[in-house]
This record gives C-alpha cells, sequence and structure tokens, in this order.
C-alpha cells in the first residue's frame, strides 16, 4: 500500500460509492483475481460513440487501501493502441504496490516475473522467476514486444525493475500495457497503451494508483444556451450546451437535455432528447411546444474518462411561453365609427383597441397609440397617447384632431406575464380628413320622409370631382362616380328620427372634400276613410 497514506477500512465502500454508479452483482471478468479482488474494480468501456467507465461496487481497492484494479473492453469497431486517463488526484503516482506484488497472498496472477533492478548487467535468468513473498518489490509484467526502448519515470514514481530491453516497469502495467505521458508533480493524468493493439471485442487489464474521489477525468463544467428565453405559444425552442474543462475539446458522450417546472429542477415537464458532443458543444436538443408558463431547462452530461460528469445550474435558463393575442382596432367620433372614417377637419377621433387570445379576457399591461401620414406606418403624424388594459379592456387613444390628409392607425398591446404582445396592423383603419365645403345638399327643414333629393356637387373653385361617398349616421350607404356631376341622398324607408348625412368628394388631383347636413323624418299620419 501507499508509505505515506492511510485510508481507514471503514471509508473504502463511501469512496467507491462517489466514484461512479454500481453495478448490483456485476463482475468484470476482464481482470483476473488480484489480492482481494476477484474482478474488475473499474471498467473502461469503449464504443463507437464514446469512452465510459463502470465501476463494481463489490470489488474495493485490491490491496486493501486504494489502488485500483483496472479492465478495458474494446466495444468500437476499431482496435485500441492508446487510451488518455486523467482525474484529479494521482492515478499515476505509483508506489511499488502493484498488480504482481504479493503481500496479501502467496503468488500474482500468472505472468508476473521477477525484474532486475540493474536493467541487462543482471542475469536474464532472473527475469524469468516467478514472484514469490520475498520479492514483492521486485514484481512485474516484462514490457510487450510492441513497447519502445528507454521508457522511464520521473524520480518521484516507484519502480519495480527493468525489462529487457531497459524499460522501467512500475509494476501497475498489465501483460500488454506500458504507461507514458505522466504528468510530472501531480500523476494526475497518463496515457495507457497497448501491444497488440486491443482489437474489437478484445479486453486486458493493468491497475492505477488510487481510485478517483470525484470520478474519472478533470472537473467540467456545463453551460447552456436557449435559442429563445420568451415565446409565443406554438414557437419550438431548442437548447444547447457547452462543455469547460481541461479536456473538454475531447470530451465524449453526450448531453442529455430536461425541461422543469420548478427553479429546482425537480419537476420533469418533458425531457428533451440528447446531442452528441462534438469538440466541447453539444446541441440542438429536441425542439419543444410548450403551453404558456414559466418553465427550467438544465443539460446533464455523463463524463467520459477524461472528463468528470457535469450538470447545468437549473436557474440559469429560464423560459416564458406566452398566449398568442391578437390586437385590432376601431375608430370613432362618436358619432360614427369604423374601419374607414372621412371626417371634416377640426372633428376629434380616437382608436379603440380590442385584445383577443385564449388568455386575454385576465389581460393587464397597456396599449399604445400611433397615427401615421404613410400607407406603411413609418412617418408619425401627431404624438401618441397609451392606455392601461384591466381585465382584458384597453382604454381608447387620446382624442385628435389631425389637419387635412389620410391617415393610419396601430395600436400596440404590451403584453403581461401571460400574454404575449401584438399590435394591430397598419392599413386596417383609414382616416381621411376632408376639407370643408358646400357640396348642394339640401338645407330643407322640418320632415322630409319618404324623400329622395338629387344632389349636384359644387365645384369649389372650379375643382373637378370625380367620385363620391354617401354616410347616414356614419355608415357608408352609397359611393360610386359623380353621373353628369350628380348623386342624390335617399331617405325612403328610415324610421321617425333625426339623420346626419355626410357626403364626401374627390378631387381628380386626389383632394377630399366634405359636407354634412342633419335631416329630420316623421311618419305621415293616415287619413281615416268616410
Amino acid at each position: 500500500m501507499r508509505r505515506l497514506a492511510f485510508l481507514a477500512v471503514a471509508c473504502i465502500g463511501l469512496l467507491i460509492a462517489m466514484v461512479g454508479p454500481s453495478v448490483a452483482n456485476a463482475a468484470f471478468t476482464q481482470c483476473p483475481a488480484v489480492d482481494l479482488d476477484t474482478g474488475c474494480q473499474f471498467l473502461v468501456n469503449v464504443t463507437d460513440a464514446g469512452t465510459t467507465v463502470e465501476s463494481d461496487g463489490t470489488q474495493g481497492p485490491y490491496e486493501g487501501a486504494d489502488d485500483a484494479l483496472m479492465g478495458i473492453v474494446n466495444n468500437s469497431s476499431k482496435p485500441i493502441s492508446s487510451i488518455p486517463l486523467s482525474a484529479e488526484n494521482e492515478l499515476f503516482g505509483f508506489e511499488f504496490d502493484g498488480i504482481c506484488s504479493v503481500a496479501k497472498r502467496p503468488s500474482g496472477p500468472s505472468g508476473c516475473k521477477v525484474l532486475p533492478f540493474n536493467s541487462a548487467k543482471l542475469a536474464q535468468a532472473e527475469a524469468k522467476k516467478e514472484c514469490k513473498e520475498e520479492t514483492v518489490e521486485a514484481c512485474g509484467f516484462l514490457p510487450p514486444s510492441g513497447e519502445p526502448a528507454k521508457v522511464s519515470f520521473e524520480e518521484s514514481i516507484g519502480i519495480v525493475g527493468f525489462g529487457e530491453n531497459e524499460d522501467a516497469v512500475t509494476g501497475y502495467e498489465g501483460p500488454t500495457s506500458w504507461f507514458t505521458s505522466i504528468t510530472p508533480g501531480t500523476h494526475s493524468a497518463g496515457v495507457v497503451n497497448f501491444s497488440p493493439a486491443l482489437a474489437p471485442g478484445a479486453s486486458t487489464y493493468f491497475s492505477l494508483e488510487s481510485p478517483p474521489a470525484a470520478g474519472f477525468g478533470t472537473a467540467t463544467t456545463l453551460a447552456t444556451t436557449l435559442s429563445a428565453t420568451s415565446v409565443v405559444q406554438g414557437t419550438p425552442v431548442t437548447d444547447k450546451a457547452t462543455l469547460s474543462g481541461v479536456n473538454a475539446a475531447i470530451a465524449s458522450g453526450s448531453v442529455s437535455f430536461g425541461v422543469y417546472s420548478d427553479p429546482a429542477c425537480k419537476t420533469l415537464v418533458v425531457a428533451a432528447g440528447s446531442a452528441k458532443l462534438a469538440g466541447g458543444a453539444a446541441g440542438p436538443s429536441a425542439a419543444e411546444n410548450l403551453a404558456p408558463g414559466k418553465y427550467y431547462w438544465q443539460a446533464h452530461y455523463a463524463g467520459d474518462v477524461n472528463n468528470q460528469p457535469a450538470t447545468s445550474p437549473c436557474a440559469s435558463e429560464l423560459l416564458t411561453v406566452l398566449s398568442p393575442t391578437t390586437t385590432t382596432t376601431i375608430q370613432s367620433t362618436g358619432k360614427a365609427l369604423g374601419a374607414s372614417l372621412t371626417l371634416p377637419v377640426g372633428t376629434a377621433v380616437s382608436d379603440q383597441a380590442l385584445i383577443a387570445g385564449p388568455l386575454a379576457k385576465s389581460a393587464t399591461g397597456a396599449v399604445s397609440y400611433a397615427l401615421y401620414k404613410d400607407a406603411k406606418c413609418t412617418v408619425p403624424a401627431l404624438p401618441g397617447s397609451a392606455a392601461a388594459v384591466v381585465a382584458g379592456v384597453a382604454g381608447a387613444s387620446a382624442a385628435v384632431k389631425p389637419p387635412v390628409g389620410t391617415y393610419y392607425w396601430i395600436a400596440t398591446y404590451s403584453g403581461d406575464a401571460v400574454n404575449a404582445p401584438s399590435a394591430s396592423a397598419c392599413g386596417s383603419e383609414v382616416l381621411r380628413v376632408a376639407k370643408k365645403a358646400s357640396l348642394g345638399l339640401s338645407s330643407k327643414k322640418g320632415c322630409v320622409s319618404k324623400r329622395k333629393f338629387p344632389i349636384h356637387p359644387r365645384r369649389p373653385n372650379g375643382v373637378n370631382l370625380v367620385s363620391f361617398e354617401e354616410f347616414i349616421n356614419g355608415t357608408l350607404v352609397k359611393s360610386g362616380k359623380l353621373s353628369k356631376h350628380a348623386t342624390s341622398v335617399n331617405l325612403v324607408g328610415l324610421p321617425k328620427g333625426t339623420f346626419e348625412v355626410e357626403l364626401t368628394s374627390k378631387s381628380s388631383k386626389g383632394d377630399i372634400y366634405e359636407d354634412t347636413r342633419t335631416f329630420h323624418t316623421c311618419v305621415p299620419k293616415k287619413h281615416k276613410k268616410h
């Protein structure tokens, strides 16, 4: 065991539990029995998708303290000539108690040899002797034939002898492996090489100085980025992840994504799939269409032999899904309302927004109103105004009196915690402000029931009038081209009452003129027959 380290036996089970998920009743037979172990404590599983490390909770350190018996199985489609391993502790800090040590039992695994400590100067026959208890610190596997010459280690790493090719042997090598690229000082990373290369389906074994308390690989962190943080219901959202750490660029495996309803990420709403890591990045996740509400996304990386597992912070990604809304408008003068109005200059007009949507009845927030000069709604005509939205009902705009011209309204709803913003369409309302003119409407007083008046619109200052629109109480009743410069007002069939008749006429130059008269209707008395 380590000469400078001690570890209570009672802590061994806890240490193994920290390394990774135990496999109940599993026995990794890729390793022979060594001291206290009947099989591998850890198994490196190489597949085409990545490399992972599994643990057998029934197997502790083989010498009772910290040394780990490692197996490797090639479940990929290609041979394996080497594999890097790393951790936050001294995986490769070898201290003489390798897998050929017989301190705890009369013999080591098959193939262990006593190695000369003075290299080739000792009798070659010494290397053929089997390891016995008196040679505990001089036993190991002979370097495999494919191991290059002159392999050595820094002074702080204990060796048990040399092979015939003068390579140093730590005693932790397996029968077909050797170690290189061990990080100086920390001994936290190194490369395990295999000769012959490990063919698909094949396995072998070796050992390491101590099992990693935090898992194989170096520490990592996982950050995530949503495609959007606030969307309208029906908009798909994806997540992607970025792994950070010393070995993140070579990380293998995949990242899984989940959507939760709580900031602690305890209540899963939907599993959003997984994405393979490449260059430290993974994603996008599966696209999710979620109901209105607030959601927390989280990503998890299971780790591999070079990178420890990592989970993104739950509250780092909040997605708000809003209920869709639509905003329409209706303009009004108090006497007339409609999507298209023509008014005499000086008339006050206001706009009213109507908000609709699945959750619009409870809508709050505000509506802003703007009047534009152009049909694309890019040139403001007057300062805008705003009104509050209470229980889904929007207040009207401030009344305005624009000068002569043609105008277009837009109303914009701000949205709230559950309702999405929306705006009315430019052009859905047209406001025409006309020049006042006497267009020939009758000035008749009294009852005009069942009457039809001819109109011969006068031409102000010789203007050529070409078309007209006729409104009764704000409702368009007639429009078209003037016939012989004339039209008519028809009050036939109207009930008793007061009616405002408005006539607008457009000139050949596009100017609009307006005239308004008020008429009274009555119901003629019926005469009694004698």
